[in-house]
């Protein structure tokens, strides 16, 4: 369904809302939004959104749990008592073998954490309507601007980077920040610790890890689940958007990089909003992932230390430019999304008078 001009919708000035249907009407109130959907869109889910973000939470802390358990059982069958030695030091000598036990649990943690609970609580929701679908057909120049769309944008998040490292809280919270500080170290070097092996059956891992399962598994929950979730019960699809990005980026507790991973996450939902494939975002999770992995093994394989190419903040000047020229390309994303579905309606209605 195309934008109405009829003043029935609410309007964005940067992203307006491409739908004119009844459930995002601002004089409707939240019950009152769901209820209207239930019943003139039969496809929507039975249950309240309240109720599927709680079986969201349950399916979630359950795979963790259970997937969390299996990891820790597969790497003690491949390092036996070894194991239990790095248990023991708390990974503080993150040689090969513990590197190696890190990869394996977390993968099956990210496995339990994210895909798991994902596809089964859309499983659960299928009888009227899935969270979201696993189609992977869409415009090709969709894809195409995804692409486009992060190598672009990516000067202006750089730059984000650097404003968030800057951060200084007030001196009545100094002891909040040291702690910040001392638990973004303690990430840093366990995250650079495996983006430095210089094997290519490390790359690999890390490349299928950080780069496909993270991407699948964080964009099926957050925009997938979360976000929709939060669209059905708020009604606010750009709230919506944004709170789930707050979240997603929270939920790395990497404090000095919240703002750069929640405006991925901000760019994520939109994808996904607008051009309704869950692969759209996916791409350009992955590719944001991927880019990094990729770097960190070419600069290990020469010898030079991660942050060679460290982002200056005086070079904002390219952050501009890439900050404009990336909106201008997520407009012309949001119109070929729009004239897709459009033309997409017009067939249907056309099949239907035949």
């Amino acid at each position: 369904m195309g934008a109405s001009n009829n003043g029935n919708s609410p309007k964005s000035i940067l992203f307006p809302i491409l739908t004119d249907i009844a459930y995002i009407h601002p004089k409707i109130n939240n019950w009152q939004k769901y209820k209207i959907l239930n019943a003139t869109a039969h496809n929507r889910p039975d249950n309240h959104p309240s109720i599927t973000f709680l079986y969201l939470l349950l399916t979630v802390f359950i795979g963790a749990f259970v997937f969390g358990f299996i990891g820790l059982g597969v790497g003690l069958l491949v390092y036996g008592g070894y194991a239990f030695q790095i248990f023991a030091s708390g990974f503080s000598d993150l040689n090969e073998k513990a590197l190696n036990l890190l990869s394996i649990i977390q993968i099956f943690s990210a496995l339990g954490t994210f895909v798991i609970p994902a596809l089964l609580l859309n499983r659960i929701e299928r009888r009227r309507k899935p969270l979201f679908n696993l189609q992977v057909k869409a415009d090709w120049r969709l894809y195409a601007l995804v692409v486009l769309l992060m190598f672009v944008y990516a000067p202006f998040f750089e730059w984000t980077i650097v404003l968030n490292e800057q951060l200084k809280l007030p001196d009545a919270l100094h002891g909040v920040e040291q702690w910040m500080r001392a638990k973004e170290d303690q990430t840093g070097v366990i995250t650079n610790a495996l983006l430095s092996r210089p094997s290519i059956g490390a790359f690999i891992t890390n490349l299928f890890m950080v780069g496909i399962l993270a991407a699948v598994g964080e964009e099926f929950i957050f925009r997938g689940c979360l976000q929709q979730i939060l669209i059905n019960w708020l009604g606010k699809p750009h709230l919506a958007i944004w709170l789930t990005a707050i979240v997603f980026s929270a939920i790395h507790i990497q404090f000095f990089g919240f703002l750069p991973r929640m405006l991925i996450g901000a760019l994520c939902g939109y994808l996904y909003f607008y051009g309704r494939r869950i692969w759209l975002p996916i791409l350009a999770h992955f590719i944001n992932n991927a880019t990094a992995i990729v770097i960190a093994f070419y600069l290990t394989r020469q010898g030079k230390p991660l942050d060679y190419w460290e982002y200056k903040s005086e070079e904002w000047p390219m952050a501009v430019a890439s900050v404009v020229l990336g909106t201008i390309l997520l407009l012309l994303y949001r119109s070929i999304a729009h004239n897709r579905k459009t033309n997409g309606n017009a067939g249907i209605e056309q099949n239907n008078l035949r």
